[in-house]
């Protein structure tokens, strides 16, 4: 594991990058999945109201050129709130894990946008009587993926620092779990990924912010927004202490730097959803800058990214309601 090293004093600036309004009143929803497809934001379950244990089935879209909404209302779509997606051939959304209003699963599900209907594939591999939630899921070159953080009984909260390799194919109709032989921290409601070939996993917890595994290989979407992050960096000074723990934010990788928005925190200060911007850069050593604070504050929100765009969906935000506006990530 690489050693994090802190520079001088914190200073402040402008902020270099904000998010702009792209959507002001689409699903109001928490803790649902989301990613983007042909030009099209899609979101997947989630909570309606804060706190709830009652997870959606609705699926939605954006059309990201002509801003307009709409349900998906192909047949077969899984209840599902605290769950994972990745993209695959920029045709399939598949969710993996997730709790399904009885239970946490380890079930992967598929919605296929081209032919308009939900795949349910075969599971084989994860542990008996233990499911998944508020882990995340990272997609590798090799077509792997790597599941990380909470595994537990099907019904209580204990935690394990347990991740896990998920393999298969949406055409044979079935995904195999193995155990990944990184040993990482217990955590729920991180982040995960890959800059250059560095794991960065953050959050999730009230102590060791992040923890980082080298030689790994992401699928790169690295475009212009994401490839602005470690210049804008360099227009600021490394804090000089890590910030605190936080939970439910999001993180988008760049080539060589990754920023952080939003989520919990876990120093008392705040109640509420924090708008608290970072980069993070990997070289030529660790440091985190501070860009600023959004007045976007949210927790439980989902972020999509195509490189060069970065786009958030809801959460929970002030006095803990839950949020339908989309928001894209502009360079100001």
């Amino acid at each position: 594991m690489q050693r994090i090293t802190m520079a001088t004093a914190p200073t402040s600036s402008g902020l270099t990058l904000d998010w702009e309004i792209l959507s002001p009143s689409g699903p109001a929803i928490a803790f649902h999945a989301s990613c983007i497809i042909k030009n099209q934001l899609y979101i997947h379950g989630g909570i309606f109201k804060y706190g709830s244990n009652v997870p959606s089935d609705k699926l939605y879209k954006l059309d990201l050129t002509s801003l307009i909404w709409s349900e998906v209302q192909a047949v077969g779509s899984p209840s599902l709130s605290h769950h994972a997606c990745v993209s695959l051939d920029n045709r399939y959304m598949l969710l993996i894990g997730g709790w399904d209003g009885k239970a946490r699963t380890c079930k992967v599900h598929v919605y296929d946008t081209s032919k308009d209907q939900w795949i349910h594939p075969t599971v084989q591999g994860f542990p008996d009587g233990a499911g998944l939630s508020s882990h995340t899921a990272l997609l590798f070159s090799s077509g792997e993926i790597m599941i990380v953080g909470r595994e537990g009984s099907l019904r209580t909260q204990r935690k394990h620092g347990s991740a896990y390799t998920l393999t298969g194919s949406v055409e044979k109709g079935l995904f195999t779990y193995s155990p990944h032989t990184s040993g990482t921290a217990s955590r729920s409601g991180h982040t995960s990924n890959i800059v250059g070939s560095t794991l960065f996993i953050v959050g999730g917890r009230d102590d060791r912010l992040v923890e980082m595994h080298s030689g790994y290989q992401g699928v790169c979407l690295h475009g212009k927004i994401t490839e602005k992050f470690s210049d804008i960096a360099l227009k600021l000074k490394p804090l000089s202490k890590l910030p605190c723990g936080r939970k439910n934010h999001i993180a988008v990788s760049g080539s060589d730097a990754l920023f952080i928005h939003g989520g919990e925190t876990f120093d008392g200060r705040s109640r509420e959803p924090v708008g608290e911007m970072y980069i993070i850069t990997s070289k030529p050593k660790i440091n985190f800058y501070k860009i600023g604070n959004s007045k976007v504050g949210r927790a439980g929100h989902s972020c999509a990214n195509t490189g060069d765009r970065v786009i958030i969906h809801g959460g929970i935000g002030m006095g803990n309601r839950v949020y339908g506006d989309s928001y894209e990530l502009k360079i100001k």
